[in-house]
């Protein structure tokens, strides 16, 4: 009935454009965020009835609200396309689109903070977005959409893409997203809020329940998957298939290239919606990289839908994959080992290991902080702090459902700090799986003065050191007084092949500052996610090729971060809590391994004690030094 009622909806009368075709509109109500948000115009043409398309004025409205793109034709087939921020060119005859700054065309991150570029920043009020550095400082981004079987439109006055095609230029590491399912226009306002299937349940589980899907839709869905394969999956370095895609593209390495490429082809090109799906199933196994792709867009919904069972409803979602085993035995059970390897881990042995189910513990001169995830912000209580003048007697406390908070964080530099035995703090991310930049970005700052990292822009092929400001005494001004905040305490890095993302990130920022890691080899992680949707309204996401994360000399930490004393794990982890040896490994190896971090301005290096202790500035006792990780006579 809702098919129904929505094409009586649509436009009655035709309209003609010269060499665009015929088509009709739909007046498409507007779902922002969970709330309703008017409508927007959409086209569906005649040749593609299935497809809606939208103006690219209309969709950077949509995206940004109170904004706009002024398009000038400047020839046959094309145009001029002016953001508020960049320019781009398109031609709807070769269906191509240019632009010398496409970060900037595409920048939705003034709705987190105003005039900050187009990079990662999760909104915690305790950091902001400073500047960046990019080598090269320009580059030009072009996509021939006729290779993908893209059409792009345009008249006198504007510009038509595909609603998913558009989606996907513009979908960035804040997660902003918007999709089209069964009449309605989703938009993800933030990383909060970003699923489809938790904002309009009833249609993505009515849509994953549907019996098939048009051809025309099957065809667009296909090149538009190839099109955001070649261009914004990270090649983080973990799929066998990588150099074929970067070389040829995803359409033709499963021609040859891929195993089994030819019948995921087949299956991704389906009308059978079962088949169609499967088929994702099936690429997500090619280009598994850990954790950060995930085309399992059915597994997703059923996860949002069945939270009773656990979060994921794994035994339908397995009955939809054994139904094809009888045709694709191999692919079959190559979906079902990528999704049981999600449990095979050594979670259990660290688990049992561990001297406490705190997140704080002590034993000697050492203390553990146990941080078991960067992504769980309270945000509603960091904003309350900041919103009320910031007392320090109101500074966010521990909270067990926000054990990933940087209130954890805090609480265990402050114990440490004012215990009198307590010379270290050893960051156990053993269990850490990820999570938010921010609390990266604020734990660096606190624990080593510098508040920026390194990344690859893959898509553009610039490098990018983007710096930040942290309000490291919390006091609401981001300012210098920031830089005075230490804590006398030597740190250290725990990691495990578990500890990925955020978590990978951590330990690189902070062996590149010159602490020791500790453990085993982090398990790697180096691309931030970027969230899509396919033409029906089905959620995806894939390392994303805007950041691609580096240490300070530019390799790729996808392979994990090596640790700087390596514990041997292969009989257990008690030896990761042997407190005494832990001890004497920072003790003993801290002054000879520990390299002066940079301060926020990325210039004066840092002072250390012999023993590890950081000092607050050059320190004006006689005596010898730790400076730019040498020793060093101050008279």
């Amino acid at each position: 009935m809702r098919r129904a009622a929505m094409m009586l909806v649509l436009a009655a009368t035709t309209v003609s454009m010269s060499g665009q075709g015929t088509f009709a509109t739909l007046q498409a109500p507007v779902n922002r965020g969970g709330m309703d948000d008017g409508t927007v115009t959409l086209r569906f043409y005649d040749d593609m009835p299935s497809v809606p398309y939208i103006s690219a004025a209309a969709f950077q409205q949509l995206m940004l609200p109170g904004t706009t793109i002024e398009v000038s034709k400047t020839g046959e087939g094309t145009y001029t396309l002016t953001g508020p921020y960049a320019e781009a060119t398109v031609n709807t005859t070769t269906e191509q689109f240019a632009s010398d700054d496409y970060m900037g065309f595409t920048n939705l991150m003034d709705l987190i903070q105003p005039g900050m570029a187009n990079v990662y920043l999760d909104g915690a009020p305790y950091i902001r977005y400073r500047s960046m550095e990019l080598t090269p400082a320009s580059a030009t981004v072009t996509f021939d959409f006729k290779k993908y079987g893209i059409d792009l439109r345009g008249d006198d006055t504007a510009v038509y893409f595909p609603l998913t095609t558009l989606s996907d230029l513009y979908s960035d590491l804040y997660y902003h997203v918007a999709a089209y399912i069964d009449g309605t226009v989703v938009v993800i306002t933030d990383n909060s809020n970003a699923d489809i299937s938790s904002l309009e349940p009833e249609k993505t589980y009515e849509l994953i329940m549907a019996e098939s899907r048009s051809a025309d839709m099957a065809a667009y869905s296909y090149g538009e998957l190839c099109f955001v394969v070649d261009h914004f999956y990270g090649m983080p370095g973990r799929s066998p298939y990588e150099d074929a895609i970067r070389t040829d593209g995803l359409d033709k390495a499963l021609d040859g290239a891929i195993e089994h490429g030819a019948d995921i082809k087949q299956l991704l090109k389906s009308t059978d919606m079962k088949k169609y799906l499967f088929g994702l199933n099936c690429l997500h196994t090619v280009l598994n990289d850990g954790g950060h792709t995930s085309l399992m867009a059915d597994l997703r919904i059923y996860a949002n839908l069945e939270e009773e069972d656990m979060g994921v409803d794994t035994e339908t979602w397995k009955e939809n994959v054994n139904a094809m085993m009888d045709d694709y035995p191999e692919l079959a059970l190559a979906v079902l080992d990528c999704i049981d390897a999600m449990y095979n881990s050594p979670y259990e042995m660290i688990e049992m290991a561990r001297p406490t189910e705190d997140t704080y513990y002590k034993e000697g001169d050492t203390a553990y902080l146990l941080f078991d995830q960067f992504g769980e912000t309270n945000y509603e209580a960091w904003n309350d702090y900041y919103d009320g003048g910031c007392d320090p007697d109101d500074l966010p406390a521990i909270d067990d459902d926000y054990l990933g908070d940087l209130s954890v964080v805090l609480d265990a530099l402050q114990q440490a700090d004012e215990d009198p035995e307590v010379k270290n703090l050893v960051i156990d991310l053993t269990l850490n799986p990820g999570g938010s930049l921010d609390v990266v970005l604020a734990m660096t700052a606190l624990m080593g003065g510098q508040s920026h990292f390194y990344s690859e822009n893959v898509l553009t092929g610039q490098r990018q050191t983007i710096y930040y400001d942290v309000d490291c005494n919390f006091d609401g001004q981001f300012d210098e007084q920031d830089k005075d905040v230490t804590f006398n305490l030597n740190y250290a890095v725990l990691t495990s092949g578990i500890s990925f993302s955020c978590a990978n990130l951590f330990p690189s920022l902070m062996k590149d500052m010159g602490f020791p890691v500790i453990g085993r080899k982090s398990g790697g992680g180096a691309c931030a996610v970027q969230n899509f949707a396919t033409p029906e309204g089905l959620q995806y996401q894939l390392s994303s090729a805007r950041a691609r994360l580096t240490d300070k000399d530019w390799q790729n930490i996808d392979g994990g971060v090596e640790p700087t004393y390596v514990i041997d794990a292969t009989y257990g982890y008690e030896d990761f809590y042997d407190i005494e040896a832990i001890s004497n490994i920072i003790n003993s190896g801290i002054a000879t391994t520990i390299t002066a971090p940079a301060a926020h301005d990325g210039t004066a290096a840092v002072w250390y004690m012999l023993d590890g202790r950081r000092l607050a500035g050059k320190p004006t006792a006689k005596g010898l030094y730790l400076h730019n990780g040498r020793k060093v006579m101050v008279k």
